[in-house]
């Protein structure tokens, strides 16, 4: 990116403050001072020393804030390693839920329990037309990674699922698969969707907002491909974060502008807002405390291990020992003598630091 989000929010901090700081919540503000503070003195420094020569160096750390976009470059690596042990030779489908206009409102000021309902509603919809399938009859497993963000950067709720196309019947010990490029209608799975979201919020809210009966609610099911290039296309798609390496991030000193791409027609559109909106922009993409965005369900789940190392076996599926893996540099780094892999070798704390360069 030509800025950094670290330099815009410096630059436009005291703004911001001025102009939205009352509107924001607590996890907001943390948010909002662990990205000021990323790979300052605020974090302290990390020590490293190269694998194959002499050379030693150290450099300040990342705050590690999930809602950081300078600390998700692991995430889609460390997610595509997990997935990758529980690959099956299948055909993968994605299924995106959406949360209509009427109801982001509602949405957006209860959102600790809106999600929860919202992935609530979308795991039971699943579940029932995995059971309801005349090619499956089972359990299925998946995936979910819930996203706050259109591609304006827009409040726009909306869960990811990643389903590969078979299911298992406890039971009777038996595997069902579907090998046609279709999982589910797309039509019936909003209305089902549709059904079971409101009649949790109904239950819980007592007032809602008026919803229009002939809009139709938006849920997309689409072929991904099979085997690990559909994994890998999947991680780059599911943690590429609020805001991408490829936006061109640029700060004219009065507004922060950026490139996204159209879902529809595919266009390089460009968007430009006052630095303070900007941040703001960002800010309400962060999720309450505690709230998990990623969440495995069905076979998939970390409690069913059993299930699917039995669902490998019986798709002879090869299954490898996990090996040992040495502390290297989670930040990717190479030496800059002889380009080899440096190690984490200790840590400088931020009291250390500010005791050792003193203002």
């Amino acid at each position: 990116m030509t800025e950094t989000i670290r330099s815009i929010i410096d630059h436009y901090y005291e703004r911001f403050v001025d102009r939205h700081g009352a509107n924001i919540n607590a996890d907001q503000w943390s948010a909002l001072n662990a990205m000021r503070g990323c790979r300052t003195e605020q974090y302290g420094q990390v020590a490293l020393a190269c694998d194959r020569c002499d050379w030693q160096g150290e450099i300040f750390q990342s705050c590690g804030h999930r809602s950081c976009p300078h600390c998700q470059h692991d995430v889609a690596s460390q997610w595509l390693e997990r997935q990758t042990d529980k690959l099956l030779p299948v055909r993968y489908f994605m299924v995106t839920f959406t949360i209509p206009t009427e109801l982001r409102d509602l949405f957006k000021t209860n959102q600790s329990v809106c999600y929860t309902l919202l992935f609530e509603s979308t795991v039971e919809t699943l579940k029932r037309f995995g059971l309801n399938d005349k090619a499956l009859q089972g359990e299925l497993g998946f995936t979910g990674v819930l996203h706050t963000h259109s591609r304006r950067l827009d409040y726009h709720p909306h869960i990811h699922y990643i389903v590969p196309a078979g299911s298992f019947n406890p039971k009777q010990n038996e595997w069902k698969e579907k090998t046609d490029r279709y999982l589910f209608k797309q039509g019936n799975l909003a209305k089902v969707f549709r059904a079971t979201l409101l009649n949790k919020l109904k239950h819980t809210f007592s007032t809602m907002p008026k919803l229009s009966r002939k809009k139709k609610w938006i849920v997309d099911c689409r072929d991904v491909g099979s085997g690990l290039p559909a994994l890998k296309y999947l991680s780059r798609y599911l943690y590429r974060g609020v805001i991408s390496s490829k936006s061109n991030l640029s700060d004219n000193g009065t507004e922060v502008s950026f490139d996204y791409e159209e879902s529809r027609s595919k266009k390089k559109m460009r968007r430009a807002l006052k630095g303070e909106d900007f941040i703001l922009l960002l800010l309400q993409h962060v999720l309450p405390k505690g709230f998990r965005r990623v969440r495995d369900f069905g076979f998939l789940h970390g409690n069913a291990k059993k299930r699917l190392r039995r669902i490998q076996l019986y798709l002879k599926v090869s299954i490898s020992l996990p090996q040992p893996t040495r502390k290297a540099s989670k930040h990717g780094l190479r030496c800059a003598k002889c380009q080899a892999t440096v190690s984490v070798v200790g840590f400088i704390s931020a009291l250390d630091y500010r005791k050792a360069h003193p203002t």
